[in-house]
Parts: C-alpha cells; structure tokens; sequence
C-alpha cells in the first residue's frame, strides 16, 4: 500500500515535471483563456483607439483640407478681385487714354483747321494783299503814265492813254521820215493825237502863249515855239508833196509802247526842210507838257 502510494505520488510528480517542462501546467490552461481574453480586448481597445485615432486623423485632414479648399478659395477670389480690378484699371487707362488721344486728336483737328482756316486767311489775305498791291501798282502806273499839260491854259490836265485813244477827231495816224545828227535816216509808222488840237481844243491854251517846253521823265527836254507846234506842213524830203503835223504818238511801227517802261507817249515832228534834222527832237517818254 505504501509502495502504490509511493508509486502514485512518483508518477503525479512526473506528470507535473513533465507538465511544468512543456509549459503546460494545469493551472496556465485554467488562465490562459482570461489572459487571452484580457489580450483580446486589449487589442479591440488598441485597434478601437486606432480606428478613433485614424478618424480625428481623417476628419482633422478633412478639415484642414477644407481650411486649405477655403484658403484656396478665398485665394482664387482675392486673384479674380485683384484680376478684375486691374482689368477695371487697364480698362479706365486705356479709356483715359482713349479719350486722351481722342482729345489729342480733336485737338490736332482744331489746331489743322485752324491752321487751314489761317492758311486760308492768310492765302486770302495775300490773295487780297496781291490784288490790292497789282491795284494799287496800276493806280501808280496809271498816275505815272498820265500825261500832265500844265502852264498858261486854262484847263490843266492829266490824261490816260485811254483818254487820248477817245479823242478819235484828234488821232493822226502816218509815215515820218528822220534824219539825225549821225546822218541815219530811216521811215517810221506812227499813231497819235495832233498836239496843237489837244492844246487848243482841250486845255484851252493862252493867246498869250509863246513856248511850249515838251518834258520827258529823265529830264530830257525840247522847246518850241507856238507857231512849231501850230504847223501841218512839216516834209517828208523824200516826199516834199507830205504834210505831217506834229502828234503824240503812242504807236510805233504797229505796236503799242509798253506802260512799265515808262509813260507810253513820244513826241514826233516831221523836217521844217530838206536836211533838216529832225530825230533829236523827238522826245519819248514825255512826263508833261509846259505851256509858256
């Protein structure tokens, strides 16, 4: 009996040896279960506080995403204001210098148009300014070339070229032949008023009247005598049988004297006889004629 207890208690000491070798005692299989299940739920609380922490984490990075989305909004809107109000700016410059150059322009056009409105004043001006001054230059030419009778008559005068032209019953027109102090004899057409009818008829000359003096406007004179100047028989001494007068002609050879070079007008006298020279005394240019 004591060697089965012996026995008994030397195999219940070999199950525990072998028992507490293997790691598997008794009472680790009673606790294991509750460590286990300590462990579980350690765990699902571990994995729970992780599943809690990845959700603060999402919805902090969802917030912080929203924050950035509202950030980037409020960004982009500040950009669209700030865009929109230089736009609004370029926009206000480009109208400012629209209606810079506009007025720039406008400005140009007045000053154009009134510089074409001078220029044209000024054209017209010396459009008038030239025609006053041609006037005013024939009104000269015109005084210059009046042919003045002055002295003992009782009509003075200062007659046009016009003037004499319409004295029709004074005009003589005929060949005068000179002869001058070189010897040169030469034929010339001349047309003109006879000088004794235009001192007779219309400056009404003194019969107290001896001299006539014939004045040219260099100075250059000749003076004769009332009775010279009275004759209509002056020759021709290659045609004694030709009576010629003495005229003022203002036609030579068929052509008018030209007024710019001087009053229009010469004094013309045949030969008293044959010889007689007579080309000296023919005055041109004549400024007035003096009555004595």
């Amino acid at each position: 009996m004591k060697s089965y207890k012996m026995f008994s208690i030397l195999l219940i000491l070999i199950i525990v040896f072998s028992l507490s070798i293997t790691g598997c005692s008794p009472e680790p299989e009673v606790n294991a279960p509750e460590n286990q299940e300590e462990d579980t739920s350690s765990d699902q609380e571990d994995e729970e506080g992780s599943e809690l922490s990845e959700d603060d984490k999402q919805e902090e990075n969802e917030k912080d995403n929203k924050e950035l989305e509202e950030s980037e909004n409020k960004k982009t809107d500040a950009e669209k204001d700030q865009i929109e109000e230089n736009k609004a700016l370029e926009e206000s410059d480009n109208s400012e210098e629209t209606n810079d150059e506009n007025e720039n322009r406008d400005e140009t056009r007045e000053e154009v148009t009134e510089e074409d409105s001078e220029s044209e004043d000024s054209s017209s001006d010396d459009t008038t300014s030239e025609e006053v001054s041609s006037e005013n230059e024939e009104n000269n030419q015109e005084e210059i070339n009046l042919l003045k009778i002055e002295g003992n008559v009782e009509n003075s005068l200062s007659l046009s070229l016009d003037d004499l032209k319409a004295m029709e019953d004074f005009v003589y027109t005929g060949t005068f032949y000179s002869l001058n102090s070189f010897g040169t004899t030469e034929y010339t057409d001349f047309t003109g008023v006879k000088l004794w009818d235009l001192l007779k008829e219309k400056a009404l000359i003194s019969e107290e009247a001896t001299g006539i003096q014939v004045v040219a406007v260099d100075g250059y004179s000749m003076e004769f005598t009332v009775e010279q100047i009275k004759r209509n028989d002056y020759i021709d001494e290659t045609n004694q049988d030709l009576k010629l007068p003495v005229i003022i002609a203002w036609k030579e050879n068929g052509e008018e004297y030209n007024p710019e070079d001087g009053p229009p007008y010469k004094l013309v006298i045949g030969q008293k006889e044959p010889g007689d020279v007579n080309k000296p005394q023919w005055v041109r240019d004549i400024d007035k004629i003096i009555v004595e």
